[in-house]
Formats: C-alpha cells, structure tokens, sequence
C-alpha cells in the first residue's frame, strides 16, 4: 500500500453496534457488499483488532506464542513485541497476532491482532465471520476497538464524484467533509470524511460524528484507487 499517515486528534467511542437478524453488524462485510454490489474489484482488505491488556493476560498469551516456532521477537528501549503469524492458504485468510509490553510498568500492554486478504466471496465471508468470533472470544473482551480498511483495483473504476455519490446513497453518509491534499507532486486527491448510522463506533470532528474514511489516490497514469477505512484509517496505505 502507498505510504501516507494520517494523524488525528480525537476521542473514539465504542458502544454497541445494531443488530442485523440478531447478528451484530460487521463494517468489512458491509464495505465488501458494497464494492461488489458496484462490481468494484477489491486490491486487498484488512480488520485490526486492537485492546489494552494487563500483565497476566500479556503473559499468558506470550507463552502461548512461545510454542509456536513461527513467533518473532522484536525490541527496543521502550517496548518488546512478539509476533505470531499464521497463513491460512486453504481459506484466502492471513492473520497476524501481536503483544507489545512496555518496558515502562506504567503502561499496559497493548495485543494486535489483523486478518487481512486480497478477495472476497461468500466463502471467504464465512471463514472471516468463523475466525473473527474465534479471536474474540480467546483474546477480547468488549473493550476492543475494531478497524476495517478496504483498498479497491485501479483498473476501470468510476470517477471520484460517482464513487461518492455511490458511497453516500449505500451508506446513507451524513455530515460529509473533504480535505484536499495541497502537498505538491503528492499522488493524493483527497480524503472524504462521513457518518454512517449503520455503525455505532465513530469519533468526532468539530462536534460532528464520522466514522467513515475515503482516500482517493491518482498514480502518475491517472488511475483512481480508493482506500475505504472505518472508523479511521489507521495504517499506512
């Protein structure tokens, strides 16, 4: 992915997200229904799971990672991190686990973990939906923030004003912002800011709520590619 980070003051909130058929309600599945129903080919998407744990639960989890030979094991002044990797060829999944402990013991540590993939079917969406209740249940509790990020092909994809409009209309986006970029040679348009009520995880922007992210990049061929993240995008794109 291109490499811009996005820097953000705010105060995200978690509540409880609604209901669909007694099923809480998923944003990856949600941007993946839209990209298809719009027959919009996806690049590669991406779902971070992110809590603050304590000690015990950080050590617990490390020794578990410990007997596995896949485990990486990064450090430096502040922090040390282990890392789990595990490839799942046979269901177009990876997924990553991550524990970051803090050297400073007024800190909690922080345990990561990111399913990610380059497609999306109804198979795929099953084995997501399995995967993810797994996570939860062994390593969250309710305090975990969720992020999803959905980067689409450059190839053919309708102009900047459709895409939005189309996006607008599926989500029934609110309170929508445009902030273009003004850095000179930067292959960034702009990045488009909106509320969804279908999620009730958002932030707030001025005292408005947003918890949908639109970067739209043109490489040096004038190909469009967007990078869909809710509630932010969190990572480098």
């Amino acid at each position: 992915m291109r490499k811009i980070t996005i820097i953000l003051v705010l105060l995200l909130f978690i509540t409880a997200k609604p209901m669909v058929n007694g099923m809480e309600r998923d944003e990856m599945i949600d941007l993946a229904a839209f990209t298809l129903e719009n027959k919009i080919a996806i690049e590669n998407w991406q779902v971070t799971f992110k809590e603050n744990i304590g000690k015990q639960k950080a050590e617990r989890i490390v020794n578990e990672f410990k007997d596995s030979s896949l485990v990486t094991i990064t450090e430096d002044d502040n922090v040390i991190k282990y890392l789990l990797r595990d490839v799942h060829k046979d269901v177009g999944l990876d997924v990553s686990y991550s524990v970051v402990i803090p050297k400073n013991q007024q800190f909690k540590a922080e345990i990561v973990v990111v399913v990610e993939g380059i497609q999306w079917n109804e198979q795929i969406q099953e084995d997501y939906v399995l995967i993810k209740r797994l996570i939860k249940d062994k390593f969250f509790t309710n305090s975990l923030k969720t992020f999803a990020c959905l980067t689409t092909e450059d190839s053919g994809i309708m102009k900047t004003d459709v895409f939005v409009e189309e996006i607008t209309n599926y989500f029934k986006l609110q309170h929508i912002v445009t902030q273009f970029d003004t850095i000179e040679n930067s292959m960034h348009e702009k990045i488009i800011y909106g509320y969804t009520d279908l999620w009730k995880q958002s932030y707030f922007i001025e005292g408005a709520p947003m918890n949908l992210q639109i970067a739209v990049v043109m490489d040096d061929e004038m190909n469009l590619e967007y990078t869909i993240g809710t509630p932010i995008l969190i990572h480098e794109y």
